[in-house]
C-alpha cells in the first residue's frame, strides 16, 4: 500500500512539474528574445500607403554592413537604409508594383 501511494504521488508531482514547465517555457523564451533583442536601437516604420500601418524592427551592424530584425525574428541586411528595407519587407510587401502577386 505504500509503495502504491509513494508511486502515486511522485507521478502528480511529475505531472504537476510538467505542467509548470510547459506553461513557463514560452514565457521564459519569449523573455529571453526580448532582453536580447532590447540591446539593439529599433526603428518603426510606416507605410508609404497607410500611415496608420506600421512595423517595428531592431537595427544592428553585421558583418558586411547594417542589418534589420524582421518582425518574424530574421536579420535581414540592410540595402538602401534599413527603413526602406524594413517597410518593403513588412507593410508595405505586397503593395510594391514589384512584389510576386
Amino acid at each position: 500500500m505504500r509503495g502504491n501511494l509513494q508511486t502515486r504521488l511522485f507521478a502528480t508531482c511529475i505531472l504537476a512539474c510538467a505542467g509548470v514547465a510547459a506553461g513557463l517555457a514560452p514565457a521564459s523564451a519569449e523573455r529571453a528574445f526580448r532582453a536580447h533583442d532590447a540591446a539593439y536601437p529599433h526603428i518603426t516604420v510606416p507605410s508609404e500607403y497607410d500611415p496608420s500601418d506600421t512595423a517595428t524592427g531592431a537595427v544592428r551592424r553585421g558583418p558586411r554592413g547594417d542589418e534589420v530584425r524582421l518582425p518574424g525574428g530574421s536579420w535581414v541586411p540592410c540595402g538602401f537604409n534599413c527603413f526602406f528595407t524594413l517597410r518593403n519587407a513588412t507593410v508595405d510587401f505586397w503593395r510594391r508594383s514589384d512584389a510576386p502577386h
